[in-house]
């Protein structure tokens, strides 16, 4: 199970779980992300993005892998038995190599903590390679996912399709 979600637009009840009502005394509980994906993986994008007080929410869930809610007489506790992949920008849009890291990361130690592995995964400026990259892209767009002979990167897609026998 995979569910992926944007830190943008991700809140705490949509993370964790939230109780809705029909307006007429009845509730009910809607799972979020992190419900959803139990058992599986929840992949948040942008969580440089969240807001901080939804990232606190989802502290229980990576920490002891349940969600536990108590409103509208309803008190229950929900598995969220997920890994979580996040992925960020560093606080200045890129990545600089004379700042720390501590320095480009604007997260608390606390989501910080609940996090196994952290990785850098960086892109260095080349713009032959961005171009080359990006003609690719478009001609990949323009195609309809067909590779277009003679460029690098087709050459690669097409012998690793032809190892698979296709």
């Amino acid at each position: 199970i995979g569910i992926y979600t944007s830190g943008k637009g991700s809140s705490a009840a949509g993370l964790t779980a939230s109780v809705v009502g029909s307006g007429g005394g009845d509730f009910w509980l809607e799972a979020g992300s992190m419900v959803l994906a139990d058992g599986g993986v929840v992949c948040i994008d942008e969580f440089d993005k969240m807001r901080e007080q939804d990232q606190v929410a989802i502290h229980e869930a990576m920490e002891q892998q349940t969600i536990s809610i108590a409103k509208a007489n309803l008190t229950t506790m929900l598995n969220s038995r997920t890994s979580v992949l996040a992925a960020a920008n560093p606080t200045m849009g890129s990545y600089d190599p004379l700042r720390s890291n501590d320095e480009q990361m604007d997260f608390a130690g606390s989501i910080l903590s609940r996090f196994d592995l952290i990785f850098k995964v960086l892109d260095p400026k080349d713009p032959t390679i961005d171009m080359r990259l990006a003609r690719h892209v478009v001609q990949l767009h323009k195609t309809g996912g067909t590779a277009a002979h003679g460029s690098k990167f087709a050459s690669t897609t097409k012998s690793a399709n032809q190892k698979d026998g296709q």
